[in-house]
């Protein structure tokens, strides 16, 4: 892939994914002129750029494997290069949106996303470069590995579709149905394929997460699409995704701002080991 690192660029870019801020966009230029006179630096940044957009889904996975941006990039590695590696691939993001053939809202849904990646570690968490995470999943939206119906998102996995769940809105059981039962002609449309099993790995399925739910809870009710396994320690999800936190030396700091934080908390305090859901989407509800 032949990298664009000029300043202009990199504002195109930003302008692409309506990041106004002056101070980001600095950021972004001062990131961007230390990995060119670095060639330390710049050399496995195009590595890493390389594999991000190779559309080889072993080569990315094995990025996965890394959560730590040094463990990737080097320990010389410079604030912001996360963000810029997710940056410089807008031009492929914009013409595999046209390639398939997204409507407005998909391309809204998409660019929406991708923003989301490049912003919420910085404005929200306060961190010096979005995390490898962030990173990582920016790029499937770029190269048009989800698309989002409703509620949830879908990943083509090309033997099976792999159903997400967006964090930050309430998960409605309605909302979640609708996306369901529409997804399929959205996958036919943009993938071109039928007949292909869903599947979910997510904390949403756990075991012991429902043991302490009251049975009309909409989490209880998504669990009831999917015949579920029991998989591997979720804690670190658990504490991404429910406490807005990466690590916890000890429970008792955790918010307990809703009535999940409360039982979830109270369940890590109890050292009970909450496990993933492992969950094949029941036929009938396809």
């Amino acid at each position: 892939m032949i990298v664009d690192l000029s300043n202009k660029y990199i504002c195109d870019a930003l302008n692409f994914y309506e990041i106004y801020d002056i101070n980001y966009r600095s950021k972004c230029i001062s990131c961007i002129n230390k990995i060119k006179s670095n060639i330390k630096i710049y050399k496995k940044f195009i590595e890493v750029i390389n594999v991000l957009y190779s559309q080889n889904d072993v080569e990315i996975s094995t990025l996965w494997k890394y959560p730590n941006i040094e463990d990737v990039f080097g320990k010389e590695y410079c604030n912001f290069i996360t963000n810029v590696a997710l940056l410089v691939g807008f031009e492929r993001h914009e013409i595999n949106m046209r390639l398939k053939n997204f409507d407005d809202n998909q391309v809204l849904i998409h660019k929406k996303r991708v923003k989301e990646c490049l912003t919420n570690d910085v404005y929200n968490r306060s961190y010096n470069s979005i995390r490898m995470s962030q990173m990582l999943w920016g790029t499937y939206f770029i190269n048009i590995k989800l698309i989002e119906i409703g509620r949830l998102q879908y990943e083509y996995c090309k033997d099976y579709i792999k159903i997400h769940i967006p964090s930050g809105n309430k998960l409605d059981y309605m909302e979640v149905l609708n996306s369901i039962k529409l997804a399929n002609k959205s996958i036919q449309q943009y993938y071109n394929c039928t007949g292909l099993e869903y599947y979910c790995n997510s904390w949403l399925l756990s075991k012991q997460i429902k043991e302490v739910l009251n049975i009309d809870d909409n989490i209880i009710k998504f669990q009831s699409l999917f015949d579920i396994k029991e998989g591997e320690n979720c804690t670190r999800d658990i504490l991404n995704f429910v406490f807005n936190t990466l690590e916890c030396s000890d429970y008792n700091w955790l918010s307990e701002k809703t009535s999940l934080q409360k039982k979830i908390k109270q369940m890590l305090l109890n050292g009970i080991d909450i496990k993933l859901g492992l969950g094949k989407l029941c036929k009938f509800k396809i």
